[in-house]
């Protein structure tokens, strides 16, 4: 395993909003991988309460957005009944909306999360298939595999591990891939799909010990990819010293000459052409991101509850003019239909 990088993932659910972006410029500020190219991250996007224009900021400064759904709506058990037809207006919707308001490429939103990792099964990757560029999913649990924890895996011969979540897929899915969820474990040998799933660290050195233990577990092992999953909100604005801890352990792997921090995506990618860590700095999925030029003129838009499906009033900073209408899943582009 001495020539094999070790990759950590840091994931982000939810809404990019003023609330949290100071703590992702501040995790992205000054930190390179080995091959001296910025580090990036993945952001599971949700449109209720999302900034596009943050989003745009986030996307042109290499970093991966990926679908977390348009509606997110509850309770979370309706999301195992959601027909192939349901989760492409979620997803697609999605996807839409990412491109149209953030202003970024609908090609480069390629990874689905279910709502509360909540999917219907083959529902979901049938929608997947269907939506353009979708290469990945991120939303099923293990706790099986997790010592030695499994690698990501394409479904060309089905769902190979332990359905956590019912119902999971029974067919097989050429090309799509899974990342699975590995569970962390805490200091009282509690389990949890999130960072933020398991009862709250009392301080710094406890939330700090509990990353860089659940990191060890990989990196001394199978080096399969660790995925840093979380809830910004809930975990850094929670405590303070949770967001000092995450940049500590930041600081540790970066003393670490095989370790990358990259996307989820960018995982996926190089398992599809995989290279030994002394290629890594020659790898072109791994070369420092040009982003070309691109435009993102911010505005707020303002839907009275009276016309916006989830009867509440609603802002939504765009980067481009404001829709007639809320954006909605059968209606991502809000406009008026006659």
């Amino acid at each position: 395993m001495a020539n094999t990088p070790q990759f950590v993932m840091l994931s982000f659910d939810g809404a990019i909003t003023q609330t949290n972006i100071a703590n992702y410029t501040a995790i992205l500020n000054n930190r390179l991988n080995p091959n001296g190219c910025p580090i990036t991250m993945s952001f599971n996007v949700y449109h209720e309460f999302n900034d596009y224009s943050l989003t745009h900021s986030l996307f042109y400064r290499g970093q991966e957005i990926n679908t977390h759904s348009l509606s997110h709506g509850t309770p979370a058990s309706d999301w195992a009944e959601k027909t192939t037809q349901q989760w492409i207006d979620e997803i697609g919707g999605m996807q839409t909306v990412l491109s149209k308001f953030a202003n970024i490429p609908a090609t480069a939103v390629r990874g689905v999360k279910a709502p509360f990792l909540q999917t219907s099964g083959d529902a979901t990757f049938q929608a997947m298939r269907s939506v353009p560029n979708t290469l990945f999913d991120n939303s099923f649990p293990t706790t099986m595999k997790t010592n030695p924890p499994i690698w990501p895996y394409t479904l060309d011969q089905g769902f190979q591990h332990d359905c956590l979540i019912p119902p999971c897929p029974g067919n097989s899915y050429p090309g799509i891939w899974t990342i699975p969820m590995i569970a962390v474990t805490d200091s009282n040998n509690t389990q949890c799909s999130m960072i933020d799933g398991c009862p709250r660290p009392p301080n710094q050195a406890e939330a700090y010990n509990y990353l860089r233990s659940n990191f060890l577990r990989h990196y001394q092992s199978s080096k399969a990819p660790f995925g840093v999953y979380l809830q910004a909100n809930a975990w850094f604005q929670a405590a303070s010293y949770n967001f000092a801890a995450y940049l500590q352990f930041l600081d540790y792997i970066g003393t670490l000459d095989d370790v990358y921090i990259v996307s989820l995506g960018k995982v996926v990618d190089w398992m599809r052409n995989p290279v030994p860590l002394s290629q890594m700095p020659s790898s072109p999925v791994f070369q420092c991101p040009y982003m070309p030029p691109s435009t993102c003129n911010p505005r707020n838009c303002y839907y009275d509850a009276s016309i916006t499906p989830v009867n509440e009033d609603r802002v939504m900073m765009s980067c481009v003019s404001c829709p007639d209408l809320y954006p909605w899943t059968g209606n991502p582009l809000g406009t008026i239909t006659q």
